[in-house]
């Protein structure tokens, strides 16, 4: 399949990514995600705006984009280089949905539900390094930037196919890039703690 064909065939996946899934949940509440808080349509921002159940449903359904992403891919073509363009996409879609509607969200719970399809080993690998850096230092951003820095580590580590590794080097660019800001604050020292609405 040419790169071509491969990039006309991946739309349909950055579409699925788009689905806003965050902006939907604060809307059944009255409130636009993107005008809240960090502006952020993903789930860390919902939690924190509207409370832990709003920001659990907004992570899952990011999650199934992902998990679907790879699914419908594995249908359409065996082949695992259109698998992981497909993948990849879904999480362009989900950080940089259709302008000028919508906000994206950083791309870490629907970059897991690709890694949790691709392979379960990894997803619980990017899951533990998320849980552990987080219990030291509960910020979401540095142990998201963790858990995204694992996954194409272990890749490495397990010598899986090119395309696999690739693929989530790419999306581990993807998702790092999303958290400039979060990375110069940390840096700063001006991160906020998470703190859901609930516990405040």
């Amino acid at each position: 399949m040419s790169v071509f064909l491969i990039l006309i065939a991946v739309i349909p996946f950055y579409l699925l990514g788009s689905f806003p899934t965050g902006f939907l949940i604060s809307k059944l509440h009255g409130i636009d995600i993107a005008s809240q808080g960090s502006g952020n349509v993903g789930a860390t921002n919902v939690a924190r705006v509207l409370g832990k159940q709003a920001g659990i449903l907004t992570l899952l359904g990011d999650v199934v984009k992902g998990l679907l992403g790879v699914g419908i891919g594995n249908l359409v073509s065996d082949h695992q280089w259109f698998v992981m363009c497909a993948a990849a996409a879904v999480v362009l879609g989900h950080c940089f949905s259709i302008p000028p509607y919508l906000k994206g969200g950083k791309g870490v719970a629907t970059a897991l539900g690709v890694t949790i399809a691709v392979s379960p080993i990894a997803g619980c690998v990017a899951l533990g390094t998320f849980a552990i850096v987080f219990a030291v230092s509960r910020f979401v951003s540095l142990a998201s930037i963790a858990a995204t820095a694992s996954v194409p580590l272990w890749f490495l580590i397990a010598n899986a196919d090119d395309a696999t590794t690739v693929g989530f080097m790419a999306i581990a660019t993807i998702l790092i890039l999303r958290h400039q800001q979060n990375i110069r604050r940390l840096i700063e020292g001006r991160e906020p703690k998470f703190v859901p609405k609930s516990a405040r």
